[in-house]
């Protein structure tokens, strides 16, 4: 399993004329969002272009619309992103990296926000987007330098929850077995 390296913005200009700096554990609150003011349609079809399946159980932020999307990564890495609605025909983009959901370990893993990886899908396909700081509540127009982010893998293998079913599963029909040939 391989670690999963990124970066984040640090030092950022705002519009208003600001510089302000994200600090390292700032990361983790995740307040920067992609917006673009296109139909939801459009860019759902843009993330399933790209390979990015619909995610059925995630849990919901606020103002998501609809479900999210993931898409597999070097394992046991995957991108997870949701739209959110900011009103005023706004959609805001927020994606992460984190283990993907069909490792157990998904439940505990570390997870990243990513801002780069989604805006080079933007730019590909020619979609126009802002960089939008929820916290300061201003749009960033540029980005002086970064934070280098490493996640590194579990220190125990990732395990397949089907695998894990499927184990617990023969552990309980041969200790049932076992159980009713004793009562007999």
């Amino acid at each position: 399993m391989t670690e999963f390296s990124t970066t984040y913005p640090k030092r950022i200009n705002l519009l208003q004329g600001i510089q302000n700096l994200i600090k390292r554990e700032e990361v983790e609150l995740d307040q920067l969002f992609l917006m673009v003011q296109i139909k939801k349609d459009e860019i759902i079809h843009t993330l399933a272009s790209e390979g990015f399946k619909m995610v059925k159980f995630e849990n919901k932020k606020p103002f998501q619309i609809g479900c999210g999307f993931s898409k597999k990564l070097t394992k046991p890495w995957e991108m997870h992103v949701r739209l959110l609605d900011f009103n005023q025909g706004l959609i805001g983009i927020h994606a992460e990296v984190e283990i993907s959901r069909n490792y157990f370990q998904h439940i505990k893993s570390v997870r990243v926000p990513v801002v780069y990886e989604i805006e080079s899908i933007l730019k590909k396909h020619r979609i126009e987007y802002q960089l939008w700081h929820s916290y300061i509540k201003d749009y960033i127009t540029n980005i002086i330098d970064d934070h280098q982010i490493k996640l590194k893998p579990p220190k125990i293998p990732a395990m397949p929850w089907i695998g894990m079913v499927g184990f617990i599963s023969a552990l309980a029909i041969l200790y049932g077995l076992k159980f009713f040939m004793v009562l007999k």
